[in-house]
């Protein structure tokens, strides 16, 4: 039998097809885009060039020489005020460094917390436990009259810092704060002892007292048992790891027998968004915690609460005040909205965006609003602040003063006093017995 002759194949595709549609599309869509990304570029590109050239005119025409690095600052201090949102600013080294810092719950210094008199007169409210000013003698209550800065290599005189009116707590507590290691005299003026079992006197010594820097684990959380069963726990700032801190005090709490608790966000302006969210979970069972809104929205993200913590049934208050801002207003408002906290105290400061710290190489850094918070039943903060559930004002300084309190001493806090009394009735606890 013979063989069949092959009948010819059909003609194959070309395997570089696909290959050549592909380059055509990206062609196609390059030609789309172009005017655009051009745009972009050429735009960016002529504002450096434009800069670049304003930093070669001040540096080689200005009269009084100055340094590229100070003018560069000062143009980027320039662009963020441009920008006219107030939680944003430019953060020169020592501000961004200070900011690093309070991002952890250590840092370089001498262990203390400090105030002004009526007279802004500069005198130390409170002393760590275990820091470098605790060690050298200071005592709550000193008055900080001047301060001698040593050189580290001893090769200069001491620099004098002279505290005779004080207009900046901020700005005395960064000449105070320094390098590990080294030191600084403190020229104080305390009242003199009385005698056994009496208190101080109205005469006074001055002493000088030298502290040598170190290593400061500043005290994130404060905790003690009031009457009734009522913890108080007080929350400083939102550092790394203050969830876990504020877990274990209250873990200390009831192993003391608490029924119910005080929250202090009091004069605390904030920190780490995550901490916040995990404290808030701690007390809400479940439900949104908080929702971002930021300018990608790719990037809006939502939080929510998980079943189990360790204080989700627990009676609560929260003491509140202009100073509480950012991630407290976070917390607060979370526990507000889920009914599981009522706020004491008066409107908090209202900020209520996603502030991100943005190093610049050289020391120096940016922090920038990326975001918007929105609080679970759609709040936003931002401008708006927090309102307590009950107003009460806390003494003025005029008020206390008049109470010729000695240096350091707590004066009455109506504020705690309320919500106390609050937690109580909710416990059906008898109001504490008056003396």
């Amino acid at each position: 039998m013979a063989d069949e002759p092959k009948r010819p194949s059909a003609p194959s595709s070309p395997q570089h097809l696909p290959f050549l549609t592909l380059v055509l599309l990206l062609l196609m869509a390059l030609h789309a885009f172009q005017g655009p990304v051009r745009s972009w570029v050429s735009g960016r590109y002529r504002a450096m060039a434009a800069l670049g050239r304003a930093l070669d005119v001040c540096l080689e025409e200005y009269v009084e020489p100055r340094s590229a690095d100070e003018l560069v600052h000062g143009a980027i201090e320039g662009m963020v005020e441009g920008l006219k949102d107030r939680h944003s600013a430019f953060l020169p080294p020592v501000a961004h460094r200070r900011l690093q810092e309070s991002e952890t719950d250590h840092y370089a210094g001498l262990g203390i917390q400090i105030d002004l008199t009526r007279d802004r007169k500069l005198f130390i409210a409170k002393v760590f436990d275990d820091s470098p000013a605790a060690q050298a003698g200071l005592r709550p209550g000193d008055v900080v009259l001047w301060a001698l800065e040593h050189d580290p290599d001893g090769l200069r005189e001491p620099v004098k810092h002279d505290f005779a009116v004080v207009t900046s707590v901020p700005a005395t507590s960064n000449v105070l704060r320094g390098e590990k290691g080294t030191r600084v005299t403190l020229h104080i003026r305390r009242p003199k002892a009385g005698g056994p079992g009496e208190p101080p006197g109205k005469e006074f010594e001055e002493l000088d007292i030298t502290v040598v820097r170190a290593e400061v684990t500043r005290p994130v959380i404060e905790t003690r048992l009031l009457a009734d069963g009522i913890g108080y726990l007080d929350l400083g700032d939102f550092p790394d790891g203050a969830a876990a801190k504020v877990a274990d005090g209250i873990a200390a709490l009831r192993g003391q027998g608490m029924r119910a608790l005080v929250l202090d966000l009091r004069n605390n302006d904030g920190g780490f968004l995550d901490e916040a969210i995990r404290i808030a979970d701690l007390f809400v069972p479940e439900g949104v915690i908080l929702s971002t809104q930021n300018r990608c929205p790719d990037e809006n993200r939502t939080f929510h609460a998980t079943r189990g913590g360790p204080a989700e049934e627990l009676p609560m208050a929260v003491l509140v005040d202009a100073r509480s801002a950012s991630a407290a207003e976070v917390l607060a408002g979370a526990l507000q909205d889920h009914g599981r906290a009522r706020l004491v105290g008066v409107k908090t400061y209202g900020k209520g965006a996603v502030s991100k710290r943005f190093p610049l190489g050289d020391g120096s850094g940016i922090l920038l609003s990326t975001g918007r918070y929105i609080l679970p039943k759609g709040r936003s903060i931002e401008g708006r602040g927090l309102e307590p559930d009950l107003a009460v004002q806390y003494p003025s300084r005029a008020e206390i003063e008049k109470l010729n309190l000695p240096l350091g001493a707590k004066p009455p806090d109506p504020q705690l006093d309320a919500a106390a009394k609050l937690l109580r009735e909710k416990l059906g606890a008898p109001p504490p017995e008056t003396k």
